[in-house]
């Protein structure tokens, strides 16, 4: 029988087994090394590699592109706005517009605005139609500078004078009134014609700006006062049409006489030495004497002229300034010979009274873009035609090849006057705020290239005072328009230098 010692100890190893089985767990050797379960965590300490994936707190150590919003120091736009406005670049509100010169206030600029007195031009038969109402056209283009702003600032205030162009003496009187008793700025349009030496009277006598008339060397020494035109001088555009003809295969092998009316004779030598310098040595050089409104006198000189070239073997006549005489006159004394012309003015739309078109069928000139192409295709003379139209709507302002005989040739004055009024513009604008004769020639220098109506091609420099670069073959045709237009043989070109 069991004493109650030994019950106790037996209960004892049983407990001990029982705790042995259960802390051994998957050992196959159990009970000897129960106090194995402390090794327990060295088995699970190959598991502390899992602190490896610490690091992934660490992501902020690698947080480099965390620091993406850092960007924002790497887009300086942000900052731009604090730099944008240098007050370097702010000048112009701290310049106040003050009178700087005779004509300019602080609020205006006057300028003088002369044109034909085309009435009287044709009751003597030296224009077969009125151009309309000259002044209004003026006016209208003097408006919408105005409406548009003025220049710089100031408006645009204008005087009209017109003049008789036979003869100086109307010239000199309105150049007079307008400069003398008025004090304008600048004068436009100026004196062509006989008239064209009253120009020095604005420009030097009286030391006022001109945009218009006709620039020569001797003239322009005698300037005291900037000046530029619209136009060219003779020996460009005698050289532009020598330079077309040969291209087109023209000039070579011809017997050319070059006769010159009396206001172009001192360029007649110039104008044949240009021959030369193409390679054709002229048969005949003669300058006429008589005037251009004695139409008897030049019958009478042609008479026997005609019998000089007939005689000179010549098949192409050169006309040099104004055609209307050698053209009758080649007709009137049967010259058979092609007749091509240095000057285009007196050509096209504008053919004298005295000359029957069908004598100036074939006629060949240079010039920049005919009526046609300027009203049809010219974006600058549409500005004109706009202003004028738009203030007055009862004006009708026709295409130059739709005219009937006798009908006003509005698109002749629009046109002309336009050319004007937009290169005063442009330079008037460039010479800036504080408008002088100075800044006015600093902008004629450094104006460069840029086109006004009719002149697709155009620019200005300090030796450059004629703005036309735009140059085509034309060709009279008298079966277009009233009394024939000129139509182009060639294509156009760019002659900027």
């Amino acid at each position: 029988m069991l004493t109650k010692k030994m019950r106790w100890l037996i209960a004892m190893l049983m407990a001990l087994a029982m705790i042995a089985a259960a802390c051994g767990g998957n050992d196959d050797e159990g009970d000897a090394d129960a106090p194995a379960p402390a090794p327990a965590p060295a088995t699970e300490a190959p598991a502390e590699p899992e602190p490896e994936p610490e690091p992934e707190p660490e992501a902020p150590a690698e947080a480099p592109e965390e620091d993406e919003p850092e960007a924002p120091a790497e887009t300086p736009e942000e900052e731009e706005p604090e730099f944008q406005p240098a007050p370097t670049e702010e000048p112009e509100p701290e310049i106040e517009l003050t009178a700087t010169w005779r004509g300019v206030t602080a609020d205006t600029i006057t300028i003088g605005v002369t044109h034909l007195d085309i009435e009287q031009l044709v009751e003597l038969g030296f224009s077969p139609a009125t151009w309309g109402d000259q002044e209004l056209v003026i006016r209208a283009l003097a408006d919408d500078i105005n409406e548009r702003g003025g220049i710089n600032g100031r408006r645009v205030e204008v005087l009209v004078d017109k003049y008789n162009p036979i003869g100086a003496t109307e010239a000199e009187a309105a150049c007079l009134r307008l400069t003398e008793d008025n004090e304008v700025f600048a004068i436009l349009f100026g004196f062509l014609g006989p008239a064209e030496v009253a120009n020095t009277c604005i420009v030097g006598t009286q030391e006022t700006i001109l945009v218009g008339g006709t620039i020569t060397p001797e003239r322009l020494a005698d300037a005291r006062a900037p000046w530029v035109n619209e136009r060219v001088t003779r020996e460009v555009s005698t050289g532009a049409l020598f330079t077309l003809l040969e291209a087109e295969g023209m000039l070579q092998g011809r017997s050319i006489a070059v006769v010159a009316d009396l206001s172009a004779a001192p360029q007649l030598e110039q104008v044949a030495d240009l021959l030369r310098e193409h390679g054709v040595e002229p048969v005949l050089e003669v300058a006429t004497s008589s005037q251009v409104a004695d139409l008897i006198a030049q019958n009478q000189e042609w008479a026997a002229l005609s019998e000089r070239i007939r005689a000179a073997g010549t098949d192409t006549l050169l006309l040099v300034g104004n055609v209307s005489a050698g053209i009758s006159n080649a007709a009137l004394n049967g010259l058979e010979v092609d007749i091509w012309a240095t000057d285009a003015s007196g050509l096209g739309s504008n053919i004298g009274a005295n000359v029957e078109p069908e004598d100036a069928r074939g006629v060949i000139t240079v010039g920049a873009m005919t009526g046609s192409q300027i009203y049809e295709t010219d974006p600058r003379f549409q500005e004109c035609l706009n202003a004028v139209t738009s203030r007055h709507p009862d004006v009708e302002i026709k295409h130059p090849d739709t005219l009937e005989e006798g009908e006003p040739l509005w698109f002749t004055s629009l046109s002309g006057h336009c050319r004007f009024f937009q290169l005063f513009e442009l330079l008037a604008t460039a010479a800036g705020p504080i408008l002088t004769h100075e800044t006015f020639a600093e902008a004629i220098a450094n104006i460069g290239e840029f086109s006004i109506a009719g002149q697709p091609y155009a620019s200005l420099g300090a030796d450059k005072l004629s703005s036309n670069d735009s140059f085509q073959l034309l060709e009279q045709d008298p079966d277009r328009g009233a009394r024939g237009e000129l139509v182009p043989i060639g294509p156009m070109r760019d002659a900027t230098p």
